[in-house]
This record gives structure tokens, C-alpha cells and sequence, in this order.
């Protein structure tokens, strides 16, 4: 009996690790919670559903980690992740994803992590508490693609950049730093979604960004949008 007691009593001295899942499908959240409940070290924070969301829950529940599944468009939640990194309440993020060829995108955009879809309870539990003690993780299968990730293109001068965009490229950018995606953009300026993608296609070609996080982070640094 007394050794019932002890090993209760040890388990409450354990920091527990406060986890937010985030995930745009609710059975998608209900599953990440259930598997991290049933470790005793680990305890759910809370949920977010959409990017605007987890930016919210992230500032006022302080989580030691968040588990992130993105489902079929991952972009805007890098983009409101950049965003947080920029104003200081940055939480290490592990994102799971079907593919491994965002993984440099993920990286540059300052995630703690990528696991794909396949990966095993225990690996994932692993990687929220790597997450959550300050290192990167990152599925092996990743490793192919970023050893054959083309350098990085060097940054461009932030007066060429300011010549370079249009009034109509520049509206898109900050729509994108607002965190709208392609649909809503095109919604709100008044033109076609397909021509929203071609605005986009332009900015990233004139900032030599591959992607649209790593966009932002560059007309930030040269003063064309405010975050």
C-alpha cells in the first residue's frame, strides 16, 4: 500500500507539458487529444480549428507545444505562424502532413517539426516533447528532399522590391499578411482567383521567395507591409 502511495505522489512532481492541438477537422482534433491524453506527461491546452484561431489560443494559453495537422492547404496556417514568431509568442510547432516536400518550407517558416501522417503514436508523442524541449524534428524521409533543395536565392534589394510590385501586387501582399487565402482575396479586391494565384506567382518571383511565409518575412524586412 505505502508504495501505491509513493508512486502517486512522484507522478505530481512531473512538469506536465501543456500541448495545443490544432487541426481543421474536428474528428482530426478529437484524435490528436486522445492520443496525447493517454500520456501521463502530457496534457491538451486546448484546440483551434482555423489559423486565426490557433494564433489566438497560442498568445493566451502560452502552450509549451503545439500539434498541428494543417490538412489540404497548409500555407495560411505557416503564414499566421511566421506572424506569431515575428510578435514574440512564438510556440514550437510539429506539424503532421501527407507529403514531404513542404519540408523546407516548413523549416523556413520556423516550425519545430514535420511527420508524416504515417507515423506512429509513440513518434509522435516523442517528437511534441522534442518540440517542447527546443529541438527540430523532422521525418527521415524528409532528408532526400531537402538534400536536393536548390540554395536559397539570395534576398533583393529592398528599393528594387519597392519599384518591382505593382499597386495591385502590393494589395494582394497585404490581404496575404492579413492571413487570407487566394478565394477571400479575390473576394475582397473584386477579381478572379485564378488572377489572385497569378498576382501571387509574381510576388514570390519578385521577392525570390519560394513560398508564401517566406514572402512576407521579406517585405517585412523591406517595409512593405506591416504585421
Amino acid at each position: 500500500m505505502p508504495r501505491l502511495v509513493v508512486a502517486r505522489e512522484v507522478r505530481t512532481l512531473v512538469r506536465m507539458l501543456r500541448v495545443l492541438v490544432a487541426a481543421p477537422y474536428p474528428v482530426v482534433r478529437a484524435g490528436l487529444r486522445g492520443l496525447l491524453t493517454d500520456e501521463t506527461d502530457l496534457e491538451v491546452a486546448g484546440s483551434a480549428a482555423d489559423p486565426g484561431e490557433l494564433v489566438a489560443r497560442s498568445e493566451a494559453l502560452a502552450p509549451d507545444a503545439v500539434l498541428l495537422d494543417a490538412g489540404d492547404d497548409p500555407d495560411p496556417w505557416l503564414e499566421d505562424h511566421w506572424r506569431l514568431a515575428a510578435n514574440g509568442t512564438l510556440p514550437p510547432v510539429v506539424l503532421l502532413t501527407g507529403a514531404v516536400d513542404i519540408a523546407a518550407e516548413v523549416l523556413r517558416a520556423g516550425l519545430a517539426g514535420l511527420l508524416l501522417r504515417d507515423a506512429t503514436p509513440a513518434e509522435i508523442e516523442a517528437a511534441v516533447r522534442a518540440a517542447a524541449a527546443g529541438l527540430v524534428v523532422l521525418d527521415r524521409r524528409a532528408a532526400g528532399v531537402l538534400a536536393v533543395e536548390a540554395p536559397a536565392r539570395p534576398a533583393p534589394n529592398p528599393a528594387d522590391v519597392t519599384e518591382a510590385l505593382t499597386h495591385r501586387e502590393l494589395d494582394v501582399l497585404q490581404l496575404i499578411a492579413q492571413g487570407l487565402p487566394n478565394k477571400a482575396i479575390a473576394a475582397e479586391l473584386g477579381i478572379s482567383e485564378h488572377t489572385v494565384k497569378f498576382h501571387v506567382g509574381s510576388i514570390l518571383d519578385k521577392l525570390r521567395a519560394s513560398s508564401r511565409a517566406e514572402a512576407l518575412a521579406r517585405a517585412a524586412r523591406a517595409g512593405l507591409i506591416v504585421l
